[in-house]
């Protein structure tokens, strides 16, 4: 998709930002990487555009990825070994992507010990793209309650808030940090995405970049982004947070 634009003049890579803390790249856990060679391709691939640090975060998503810390960490283990196998000098994190719906909740209830990561107990958290999540709310403050400190991603992808941006004033109000994708800003996902992006980065809203990477036309696509006019409005923004996790 974004081949034909390999030759435009690329103005910079991810060192500022250092430390991505959204992708799938942990091998045959969700609708990521499905193998240990995938996921070897991928970390690679964020060294190559400045990447420091990797925090992983499969889906945790009811019946569909029915993960859990007894299945992510054994291959979390796998990954980790593979990158100190190929000498990639990209340091690795396991955590997790929780989808805000009742199994969630009703983990957060029952004080379920949860895969955060950083020293703040960060937890990424999504909503549906189809309909906004009943249950955010109350999963965002009783984290917090617990000490947690937590994150929903892309909330550009949410179209159901494009318009109503006082939703997005809303959640930072309550405590929670948010997280733009990257690819957002390329037109990956639609140009409606991508102005949402634009706009939330204009407001001062976001506090963290992310890939979403999940396979290899996300790498190509993060390239290209690095030749574009949008890299630009990534490079000059001041409020990143990515440093501290």
């Amino acid at each position: 998709m974004f081949s034909i634009f390999s030759k435009k003049k690329v103005l910079g890579n991810f060192e500022f930002i250092g430390t991505d803390l959204h992708n799938h790249i942990i091998p045959g856990l969700d609708d990521g990487a499905q193998t240990i060679n995938d996921s070897i391709v991928l970390l690679k691939g964020l060294q190559e555009l400045g990447y420091k640090k990797v925090i992983c975060t499969p889906h945790i998503l009811g019946n569909i990825y029915p993960n859990n810390p007894s299945t992510i960490l054994p291959a979390f283990k796998v990954l980790q070994q593979a990158v100190n196998e190929h000498n990639i000098n990209v340091q690795v994190e396991a955590g997790a992507e929780y989808m805000a719906d009742e199994f969630f909740v009703e983990m957060v209830q029952q004080k379920t010990s949860l895969l955060s990561f950083g020293q703040h107990q960060y937890i990424l958290i999504e909503m549906s793209y189809l309909a906004a999540s009943p249950y955010l709310e109350e999963c965002v403050f009783q984290l917090i309650l617990d000490g947690y400190q937590p994150i929903l991603a892309h909330p550009e992808r949410y179209n159901y808030y494009h318009k109503q941006p006082e939703k997005y004033v809303m959640w930072k109000e309550k405590g929670c940090w948010l997280q733009l994708n990257a690819l957002s800003l390329t037109g990956y996902y639609g140009k409606h995405v991508k102005l949402a992006a634009e706009k939330l980065l204009e407001a001062q809203l976001i506090d963290l970049l992310g890939t979403d990477m999940h396979h290899a036309q996300h790498l190509e696509a993060l390239k290209y982004l690095c030749t574009t006019n949008n890299y630009k409005l990534l490079a000059n923004y001041a409020h990143f947070k990515n440093a501290q996790l």
